[in-house]
């Protein structure tokens, strides 16, 4: 850590450390994780006792800025707000990406003994589903492939950088899966990836061509790549109505996601 963040995060819990209403100051985002740069800002997380945390989510304050405590160039911290009992839903229920957030997170104060437990839990990776999830993310990818060939085939500039994204996104995620390593979301995708200590030869060489230069031919050879690694076929895999029942029937026990509205 740069002596100029660790400075502001000094100048920032000599602010909030005193605060009754939060029980938890985490150190969180890239400088947790190891991605920080220069210019990187400084992502809290602070837990709030349920009162406070009810307080800041009907006054609109569950995510906000400060920058004044930061003196270096673009320097700032974004702060979130969480209480024990929304930990406990994301060790439930969340998502990889809600997970990710308190992944290597450091807790710089804390008066919930809970605390240490609770977010060790939140961070654990879901491996009862891993076969579940390795045939869901096998659909999307071999679906979006598919969907490459088709922007190909109409010249449309849409949906080739649609189709490359959701290609690049549903072939990292079967790596990180096979890992047994969380989404951590879009940012640190490929980082994360490149981490992981399995996957298939020349992965990462295929994939950053790929990203350059999106073609349907480029993207089955990184799919057959794939799923010989995971020891599957892609007839073995009936993504037509997996696609179906994960992205045109999404809506029907959840309200739908907003790309979707």
């Amino acid at each position: 850590m740069l002596p100029h963040h660790r400075d502001a995060i000094q100048a920032f819990l000599a602010r909030y450390e005193e605060k009754a209403e939060f029980i938890g100051i985490l150190l969180a985002g890239s400088l947790a994780h190891g991605y920080a740069q220069e210019h990187s800002d400084i992502d809290i997380i602070l837990i709030a006792d349920e009162a406070a945390f009810r307080k800041h989510a009907v006054d609109n304050k569950l995510a906000f800025s400060i920058k004044d405590v930061c003196r270096y160039p673009q320097g700032y911290v974004d702060c979130k707000v969480v209480s024990l009992a929304s930990l406990k839903d994301i060790a439930e229920r969340g998502s990889d990406a809600a997970r990710f957030a308190f992944k290597d997170a450091r807790i710089l104060r804390s008066s919930a003994p809970s605390l240490p437990s609770l977010i060790e839990a939140v961070c654990r990776f879901p491996i009862e589903a891993i076969e579940e999830r390795q045939h869901r993310f096998a659909s999307q990818l071999l679906a979006w492939k598919w969907y490459l060939r088709q922007a190909e085939e109409k010249g449309s500039s849409y949906l080739r950088h649609l189709a490359c994204q959701k290609v690049a996104l549903f072939s990292c995620r079967l790596i990180l899966n096979r890992n047994q390593r969380l989404f951590p979301y879009h940012k640190w995708l490929l980082q994360e990836t490149k981490r992981a200590e399995a996957q298939p030869p020349g992965f990462q060489d295929q994939l950053a061509a790929f990203l350059e230069n999106p073609t349907f031919d480029q993207a089955q050879v990184i799919t057959d790549q794939l799923l010989a690694f995971l020891g599957n076929t892609e007839s073995e895999i009936d993504w037509p109505n997996q696609f179906m029942t994960d992205s045109e029937l999404n809506w029907k026990d959840a309200p739908p996601p907003i790309d979707d509205l």
